[in-house]
């Protein structure tokens, strides 16, 4: 309850120009939002603004609050003053209950440290534990290093608070994108912090890494120290920038759409803040929620039909594709039984092998059935996932991995392949299904980019078998390396097949078409 309380302090201007700049703000935020939604708008804007301050101790918000007014203003927007209210209701009830929740979630050091080294090691297998030597590069003397202060403190809510003012008038449909976003990724981080929790750079010993914040004279004022995961700062600010770039083109896009929220990844790694994977985090619980809501309607209709089609996966596995795949995994299920009961424990992966080709059986029927209408999966995506299942089986079974140092390569490269194939049959039902009149090449590059962040994610999740279960499956960075150059190349070439595959398809269809002549003259 301390915490909180010290978090709610209260605070005055520090000297006459900063008050003079917050009053000013205060009664330009009036005068604007009065223009654009009555007496209750400007009551509320300049409120809010005055809370703000009081809050924080700064007047970026109320400035961030005065300007976005103002450019309503000018623009002759107008909103009805009973949607201001109600949204900023929503909004300041939704920011109280995360401060209640995250003031409620306090991390134990020891822990918080211990896990912080795991991403530090994590980055450093990688070769991208760069964080110290960003700071020193970034982090200049007196007013740099005030700038960089500045940007994590106070400039990071004005921007969010200005996104949200800003799309509540001008365009609706985003803002409530923006804002259920938002919401979702504050309940996410509460959840991660509890489970993980994770000191930042400025916090870890050994790390070489300064708090700015604390060497410029001023102090954090967190209720958890030990939250680095996610980082929010970089999380929303890629919010902010994905929201607004939607409806551009070219470089504008790509610039409004990534600068927010690598600009903010520096400025909280400068800092010692957090750690580069704090962003990853970040942008994955705020962007991840927020492309399910754009996209909710046709996921609900992707998941009701994948429902729909589980009582079919007995007809698909009758179908000839189906009967071929059935019996090439189902004979590994049989080898591995009978090897279990010959000799038990004859791998030490036994359990796994099994549960992997089950699960890859069951995976290629449901999506036969799945995608029965478009014909179901091709013979190739079924070939490809066949040969990986037996080859990772014999290869365990054989001792393969540690005679061959080229079949752990060929093994990733056909795991890649058999995700990308996959993802290359949903994605091309999905565009046959909505119609959708986008290239071939859209679909290409998506599929081997899931493929390949397959691969990417197996091995993070060696390192990490390695870190918390002590498996030995991660052979150092060049190994892994290596690994991600052979995950690569499969993904591509299998992509490369099936594109060629139904290129040849689609002319096949059209040269089988009967040939219409014009009717003679009469």
């Amino acid at each position: 309850m301390r915490g909180l309380l010290d978090a709610f302090a209260f605070h005055l201007p520090s000297h006459p120009l900063e008050g003079a700049v917050t009053l000013a703000a205060l009664i330009v935020a009036a005068g604007a939002w009065r223009r654009v939604g009555g007496p209750a708008a400007a009551g509320l804007a300049a409120a809010g603004a005055a809370g703000a301050f009081v809050q924080v101790g700064h007047p970026a918000i109320p400035l961030a609050i005065a300007g976005v007014g103002v450019l309503h203003a000018r623009r002759g927007r107008r909103i009805a003053p009973g949607a201001f209210a109600r949204e900023t209701a929503i909004v300041l009830a939704g920011f109280l209950a995360y401060e209640a929740a995250r003031f409620q979630v306090v991390s134990e050091p020891e822990p918080a440290i211990r896990n912080a080294r795991r991403i530090v090691d994590l980055e450093a297998a990688f070769g991208l534990f760069r964080e110290r030597e960003l700071q020193q590069l970034l982090a200049g003397p007196g007013p740099v290093t005030a700038a960089w202060n500045l940007l994590y403190s106070h400039a990071f809510l004005a921007v969010v608070i200005s996104a949200l003012l800003w799309l509540v008038v001008a365009d609706p449909p985003r803002y409530r994108l923006f804002r259920n976003a938002l919401g979702i990724s504050t309940v996410l981080a509460i959840i991660l912090i509890a489970w993980y929790p994770v000191a930042p750079p400025r916090l870890v010993p050994g790390l070489g890494i300064e708090d700015t914040v604390v060497a410029a004279g001023n102090a954090h004022r967190f209720a958890n120290e030990y939250a680095a995961i996610p980082s929010l700062h970089v999380g929303w600010l890629a919010l902010t920038g994905w929201v607004f770039a939607r409806p551009l083109r070219g470089w504008r896009r790509a610039a409004v759409m990534f600068g927010p929220g690598l600009g903010m990844l520096l400025v909280v790694i400068v800092t010692g803040n957090h750690y580069w994977f704090d962003g990853v985090a970040g942008v994955a619980v705020t962007i991840g929620p927020a492309i399910i809501l754009l996209h909710r309607a046709a996921i609900t209709d992707f998941l009701r039909e994948g429902l729909a089609a589980l009582p079919r996966i007995p007809a698909a596995a009758a179908s000839p594709r189906g009967r071929v795949s059935t019996v090439a995994l189902g004979g590994l299920f049989l080898y591995l039984g009978a090897g279990q009961l010959i000799n038990p424990g004859f791998t030490d992966f036994w359990g796994y092998l099994f549960f992997q080709v089950g699960a890859t059986l069951l995976l290629l029927l449901a999506a036969e059935a799945f995608l029965a209408r478009e014909g179901g999966l091709s013979w190739l995506t079924h070939g490809i996932a066949i040969a990986c299942s037996w080859a990772d089986v014999l290869g365990t079974d054989g001792d393969l991995y540690a005679r061959i140092d080229e079949y752990d390569k060929l093994t990733h490269a056909m795991g890649t392949a058999a995700v990308t194939a996959a993802a290359w049959e949903v994605l091309r039902a999905a565009a046959r299904r909505t119609g959708s009149t986008r290239p071939p090449r859209d679909r290409f590059l998506l599929a081997v980019a899931i493929g390949v962040a397959a691969g990417i994610g197996w091995e993070v999740y060696e390192y990490l078998g390695d870190v918390v279960f002590h498996t030995t499956r991660s052979q150092g960075r060049w190994d892994t390396l290596n690994d991600l150059v052979s995950d690569t190349a499969g993904a591509f070439l299998i992509a490369v097949l099936l594109w060629w595959q139904e290129r040849r398809g689609l002319a096949g269809e059209f040269e089988a078409r009967p040939r219409t002549r014009p009717a003679p003259p009469s």
